[in-house]
């Protein structure tokens, strides 16, 4: 999924536009005098240094996903086989409550520079398309496609079959970065897939999907 600096700077913008925006009303509802007692005021002071804290930990973010732009492409020098990305993600607190549905995976390995962050990213972009499927049952299903890739798709059950053609599709669609509150999370999780050469995609007439497609290395 190509990221451009538009998506990064209006993703940053809608991340902390709503903590500003708390931390600012609370303290002009402060310097107002509206806040008349010392309980209303040490709740309204808390709620503001809570708001400044999310802002601080975005910085955080920022730089973590510039430090990740920098380099988009290094070498993959390291590997994961298959059937531990796979079980990896059977265990991520992020994908709790998913149905698994062909878990057989290939024997060969994905190419990797962190098997720790691939996976991590794997999760935080198949979270972002659960929570789209709100109470509709969660599937996870394992293709092992061609023999030189793996993919794996995600999201209401009833929405997997169609990530099955692949991002080339027709009504393939990147992934939306702005989904779920969490965009610069999403963004730092898509610099690594970037960086694993995974190709990420969406389904357009189901909002709740998300399609992996990882190039397979033979070890």
């Amino acid at each position: 999924m190509g990221l451009t600096l538009a998506q990064v700077l209006n993703t940053v913008a809608h991340e902390i536009r709503t903590p500003l925006a708390v931390s600012q009303g609370y303290l002009k509802l402060y310097l107002d005098g509206r806040l008349t007692t010392p309980d209303d005021q040490q709740r309204a002071l808390e709620k503001t240094r809570d708001a400044l804290g999310l802002i601080a930990t975005l910085c955080v973010d920022m730089n973590r996903v510039g430090t990740l732009s920098e380099s988009p492409d290094p070498p993959l020098t390291g590997h994961i086989a298959a059937a531990q990305l796979i079980g990896s993600l059977h265990a991520a607190k992020e994908l709790e409550g998913a149905a698994w549905q062909g878990d057989t995976a290939p024997t060969a390995s994905v190419a990797s520079t962190s098997a720790h962050d691939l996976i991590r990213a794997v999760a935080i972009v198949a979270r972002a398309a659960f929570d789209e499927a709100r109470e509709s049952p969660r599937a996870f299903r394992v293709d092992a496609g061609d023999g030189r890739t793996l993919a794996l798709l995600a999201g209401a059950e009833e929405s997997v079959p169609s990530l099955q053609s692949g991002p080339g599709d027709a009504k393939a669609r990147p992934v939306d970065l702005t989904r779920g509150g969490k965009g610069l999370t999403l963004i730092w999780a898509s610099f690594v897939l970037q960086q694993h050469r995974v190709q990420t995609w969406n389904h357009e007439d189901h909002r709740a999907s998300v399609g992996f497609r990882f190039p397979l290395v033979q070890v």
